[in-house]
């Protein structure tokens, strides 16, 4: 087992694609979240400024809302950004905190990989819908909850992966 995470932590390719892959979720969540706030204020001057508001801003925002929240979920596991109640790994011993914080990012994987496996045949399904306003089919929209089973999976194994060259 050791050779094997002496191995894998020696391969800089692995290394350098998920300096990437967050460089690039970072820029996402960004993005996604300034069109959001761009986009509700100029709901905000259009219901004062003008006698009526575009009807797409709501649904813009609430869809940028969620893919900010999907694929900045991942980056969350790994700066360790969750809420969480740490009262009880307080009283453990560094071990145990690794043991705990493993069992849970066990249970992480878990979650996500059922909400990834169901996720599949659901955006399969809404993709014969669009958006109400702004016409985007609705298969792009729950797609997110695809993108956001598999990068907490993808992000929690790796956290596991550090806890366990930690403990070696």
């Amino acid at each position: 087992m050791s050779q094997v995470l002496h191995l894998i932590s020696h391969v800089s390719g692995l290394k350098k694609m998920k300096q990437t892959l967050d460089k690039t979720l970072e820029w996402a969540v960004i993005i996604s979240f300034v069109l959001m706030i761009i986009t509700v204020i100029i709901q905000v001057v259009a219901r004062y400024a003008l006698p009526w508001s575009p009807h797409w801003t709501e649904e813009l925002a609430r869809f940028c809302f969620i893919y900010m929240v999907s694929l900045g979920a991942g980056l969350a596991i790994k700066e360790r950004a969750y809420v969480n109640v740490s009262s009880l790994l307080d009283r453990l011993s560094p071990k145990g905190k690794l043991i705990m914080d493993s069992l849970i990012l066990s249970a992480i994987i878990l979650l996500m990989g059922t909400m990834f496996i169901y996720s599949l045949p659901l955006v399969k399904i809404v993709t014969l819908q669009n958006s109400a306003s702004l016409k985007i089919n609705m298969g792009f929209i729950y797609f997110s909850m695809t993108c956001m089973g598999f990068l907490v999976m993808l992000y929690a194994a790796f956290e596991i992966f550090l806890n366990l060259k930690k403990s070696t």
